[in-house]
């Protein structure tokens, strides 16, 4: 970390950037679209016969990331040379390994695909695009060695996966090992989902809230407080009220409210191992069909209290394998800021939120520790990119709120503050302020 600040140093000038950053940022209407979530689940993708199968109904999402890179990189160029980009915590090149992750589509290869095959400015070929795909089970590979793809990509696009552990230093990873040139530094480094908790502390809990409280729109007999009891069902908590029982159904992968005569009440779909955890929507009998009501929720009787299974931040981990305490999101900073090229100023990092499981306690813990991060990012790097917490004003749930942190250098094009010019932005009234 030292070595990259005294680098970055030398190559700024020693000014400090940071001062003055507000740590948190309403996302920007043309970043909305970049922070879209979903992952395109394809096994044996690597036998995809197109682009148009690689990418499935991801096509228009990845486009608009393509679209905001170009937009923000390339189109600030009078002559168009090369876009270089770093995606981290990419997903395993290896499509025959036996977990789901080896199943999703590397964010590499979408964004490859839909470069090859969608129409924009980049289809006029002045612009060479060069993607890396980084993650911590591909195998180490020398940039001199050509490395086997099963796709035909058109000349101006090259495409290479990289080893990559985002909980080490990014420099000796790429460089040391020659999987990059040694003075390659990238416009654009993209952790999408990085900033993703979609871990579960709930699944692996001994202990459970002795209550839950179920309610909804209108007046019903299923709605009320629910009482744990003493045996677990399908190996998770069930509740009770009257002749109603609140329970997992491991076949249908929902969280069901029971009749003990017979028939479903209620259910949401999602694997979670606590129906406080349900995000829904949850579908409800109205006499003729389960139908999905949003005012209908499983919630603690006690929701500032922190649930049982409550983990501290540095024991959540996030989906690009860091935990979720403040140094550990501060690191991360400091890596995907020391491979970023401070000559180019438009060039940007932006690690994606996705979303925050857990009641609102834990994710209000998580969130709190991101800013924090970016806060203690901004107060020591040396170099010209500065951080900001991007948040979904539009999200009215409280898991979805985090859009993430994007890195950037004050004034340029991916200044998410340039859409607020003569906005007073520290007015705006967020969902859950952060503090």
């Amino acid at each position: 970390q030292q070595q990259q600040q005294q680098q970055h140093q030398q190559q700024s000038g020693g000014c400090r950037a940071g001062h003055g950053v507000q740590p948190v940022c309403p996302t920007p209407y043309v970043l909305g679209p970049v922070c879209a979530r979903g992952e395109r689940e394809l096994p044996n993708w690597r036998s995809a016969p197109n682009s148009a199968e690689v990418l499935g109904v991801y096509a228009n999402m990845m486009a608009d990331i393509a679209r905001y890179i170009f937009e923000v990189v390339a189109s600030c160029r009078d002559v168009r040379s090369r876009i270089r980009l770093l995606s981290a915590a990419d997903g395993c090149s290896d499509d025959t390994q036996p977990d789901m992750q080896a199943k999703r589509v590397p964010t590499s290869v979408m964004l490859a695909h839909v470069l090859a095959m969608t129409p924009g400015i980049w289809q006029d070929q002045r612009t060479q695009v060069h993607i890396y795909g980084g993650d911590v089970r591909n195998a180490i590979s020398v940039y001199w060695q050509a490395q086997r793809l099963p796709w035909h990509l058109p000349s101006w696009i090259d495409h290479r996966f990289v080893a990559l552990d985002n909980t080490r230093d990014f420099i000796p990873q790429l460089f040391s090992t020659a999987q990059c040139e040694g003075d390659t530094r990238f416009d654009v480094v993209l952790v999408r989902q990085g900033l993703c908790f979609c871990d579960d502390p709930s699944k692996l809990s001994t202990s459970w809230p002795a209550e839950v409280f179920l309610t909804m729109g209108q007046p019903s007999a299923i709605a009320g407080m629910y009482t744990l009891e003493p045996l677990l069902f399908d190996g998770r908590p069930q509740y009770r009220r009257d002749r109603c029982l609140l329970q997992w159904c491991s076949v249908r992968i929902e969280w069901a409210v029971q009749d003990i005569a017979g028939g479903t009440w209620a259910f949401a779909r999602g694997d979670v191992g606590h129906p406080a955890l349900a995000r829904g929507p949850w579908a409800v009998w109205d006499g003729a069909n389960h139908v999905n009501d949003s005012t209908f929720a499983c919630n603690l009787p006690h929701p500032q209290a922190p649930p049982p299974w409550q983990r501290p931040p540095n024991g959540r981990i996030c989906c690009c394998g860091i935990t979720g305490d403040t140094p550990s999101l501060l690191q991360m900073l400091f890596r995907v800021a020391s491979v970023l090229d401070t000559h180019q100023p438009h060039s940007f990092g932006l690690l994606h939120g996705a979303w925050t499981n857990g009641t609102k306690t834990e994710v209000d813990q998580l969130h709190q520790q991101i800013e924090e991060a970016v806060r203690s990012y901004n107060e020591q790097w040396q170099g010209p990119h500065v951080a900001t917490v991007l948040w979904r004003t539009a999200a009215k749930e409280y898991w979805l709120q985090c859009d993430g942190v994007v890195l950037f250098q004050p004034g340029s094009r991916a200044d998410p503050f340039r859409a607020y010019a003569g906005v007073n932005y520290d007015a705006y009234s967020f969902s859950q302020p952060l503090v």
